[in-house]
Formats: structure tokens, C-alpha cells, sequence
């Protein structure tokens, strides 16, 4: 019987669609050391949470694939995987609605001051109208960085509030009418809000740096629910605690999970969530099935992925 490694906690259907065919061992916390242990005698790994370095997967001696929970491939040693020719999948898609409609919630969390609404009620028993005072979104501008699919499903929901979209995609050929694309800095100057939905890579790594939030609005606000290290997270600290845009809404971080002394969790300008944005059930049982699919493909019907890397 086949042997399948699961980082993480899973969608109970996924789950029971592996142990059809496999035997499953879950690692609902998996550290290094656990994943190490866990694929030496893996045949495939359904990859949520935790890293896969080349330490890590050197480890396995009869690995045929990697299944991605997601769409994010930065915890993963791509060089390594492909040397040794191990099938690397993603689910393309599931995900995109869930990620859009969440980041849709912190643009209007952030214009509307919904956060500090509920804090002043709750916890500081507070009834305060006027210091609550808002933004409406119609006529207001999206900048969006990165135009994949999430981008472009953000594009097409915020159309709707009345919102003029402009966007930075360099490889990007997927274009709707009414989004107008720019260069990087002319995106960050035109927007109102500037969403980040590309990819965590070499190249975008410190992407949004103290330049280019130089360029931002003071008004503006940051919203970032694709990889924290996208942005540069000391300068984007530093550029909230002296004020030079007017908020930000960030469900992922540099490390996670994020450090409880973060600077950003005690700023009153920041809305921050545990990086939930695909958090949703439907996401979760899509990914999960589409996940374990993949891997039936490989080990059980001997064909090539539908989704794969390369």
C-alpha cells in the first residue's frame, strides 16, 4: 500500500479520498524534524504548512510527488524537487474566490474603520461616531500588484463598489475591461489602495520597499494577503508609525506564524489576521480534494498530473 505525508490539517474529505487508496499519516504541526521523519518512507506528500528544504527532502527514498495545498511555493526547494524529478502540483484555482472575497473584507474594514468601531464597543466602551468617520470606495482607485487569477477576480468585485482599478503585472495577459495597467511606481502613486496579490519569489522578495511605499498616498492604505515577505516589514512598520499612508490590512507576515511582539499587532493604524484569507470551507475542501487527485493520478493510475509545475 502506498504511503501519503500530510503537512497539516486537511479537509475531512480529502482525507477520506487519500486513505481509499493510501496509507496517511497527518502532521497537524509539522516541524522540520517531524516532516524529515515522515517522508523518509513517503511516496507522496499533501503539502499545507511547514518547509520542504532540500535537508528536509533529501530524506525521502521513494518520494514521486508533491501535492500543494494552495497555489504558494516558496516553502518548497523547487531546485531540488526538480533535480530529482519529483511531480510538483498546485491547485490551480481553488482558492481564488475565497482569497478576493477576504481582501474585498479588509478593503472595507480599513475605509470604513469597522475594527476600531467594534474595539470602541466592546472593549473600550466607547460610543464615539465622529472619530469613526469613513470612506466610501465609489470613485476611490485599487492598485492592484500582481494580476493573476486572485488579482483579477479582486478587479471584477470591486468594479462593482464603483472602483477604478489599475494594476502591475509584468508577465501578466489576462486583461478586463476597465483595468488599466501600469508601470509598478504609477500603480503605487494612483492608488487609494494598493493590494499585493503576486507570488513570493526571488524577484518579489522586498518588492514593495521604502521607495516604493515612498510612493504611496498619505492616504492610502496597504493591503497585503499574498506573502509577507513581499514587503519590506521593518520599513512598512516605520512608514505606519510615523503616519506616511493612513493604514494598512495584512493577513500574512514575514514570519509566521508571526511573532506575538510584532510591532504591527500593536499599531492602531493595522488591522492584522492569522494569514486566513483562503480560510474558507469551500476553499479548503477544493484544495483538499484537488490535492489528493493529483496524487491518485500518480501512484494509482500511473498518469501525468493535471496541474503540475512543470
Amino acid at each position: 500500500m502506498k504511503t501519503v505525508l500530510v503537512t497539516g490539517k486537511i479537509a475531512e474529505v480529502g482525507l477520506r479520498s487519500l486513505k481509499e487508496f493510501a496509507q496517511v499519516k497527518v502532521l497537524e504541526n509539522p516541524t522540520s524534524e517531524l516532516i524529515a521523519e515522515g517522508i523518509a518512507d513517503a511516496d507522496a506528500v499533501l503539502h499545507k504548512i511547514g518547509k520542504l528544504t532540500g535537508k528536509v527532502l533529501n530524506k525521502a527514498k521513494k518520494l514521486k510527488i508533491i501535492a500543494r495545498h494552495g497555489v504558494g511555493l516558496d516553502d518548497i526547494d523547487l531546485d531540488y524537487v526538480r533535480q530529482q524529478g519529483i511531480w510538483l502540483t498546485i491547485t490551480v484555482d481553488a482558492n481564488t474566490n475565497a482569497v478576493a472575497e477576504y481582501t474585498i473584507g479588509l478593503i472595507l474594514a480599513a475605509a470604513r474603520n469597522i475594527v476600531s468601531a467594534h474595539l470602541d464597543l466592546s472593549l473600550r466602551k466607547k460610543w464615539d461616531r465622529e472619530s469613526l468617520m469613513g470612506e466610501e470606495l465609489w470613485g476611490k482607485t485599487l492598485g492592484l500588484i500582481g494580476y493573476g487569477k486572485i488579482g483579477k477576480r479582486v478587479a471584477e468585485l470591486v468594479q462593482s463598489f464603483g472602483m477604478r482599478v489599475v494594476a502591475y503585472d509584468p508577465y501578466s495577459n489576462n486583461k478586463i475591461k476597465g483595468v488599466e495597467f501600469l508601470s509598478l511606481i504609477d500603480t503605487v502613486r494612483k492608488a487609494d489602495f494598493l493590494s499585493i496579490h503576486c507570488p513570493l519569489t526571488e524577484e518579489t522578495r522586498g518588492l514593495i520597499n521604502s521607495e516604493v511605499l515612498s510612493f504611496m498616498k498619505p492616504s492610502a492604505f496597504l493591503i497585503n494577503t499574498a506573502r509577507g515577505g513581499i514587503v519590506e516589514e521593518e520599513t512598512l512598520i516605520e512608514v505606519l508609525e510615523n503616519h506616511k499612508i493612513r493604514g494598512a490590512a495584512l493577513d500574512v507576515y514575514s514570519l509566521e506564524p508571526v511573532d506575538m511582539r510584532n510591532r504591527l499587532l500593536e499599531l492602531d493604524n493595522v488591522i492584522t489576521t492569522p494569514h486566513i484569507a483562503a480560510m474558507s470551507k469551500q476553499a479548503q475542501e477544493k484544495m483538499a480534494i484537488m490535492a489528493a487527485d493529483e496524487i491518485k493520478r500518480v501512484l494509482v493510475e500511473g498518469q501525468k498530473p493535471v496541474f503540475s509545475v512543470w
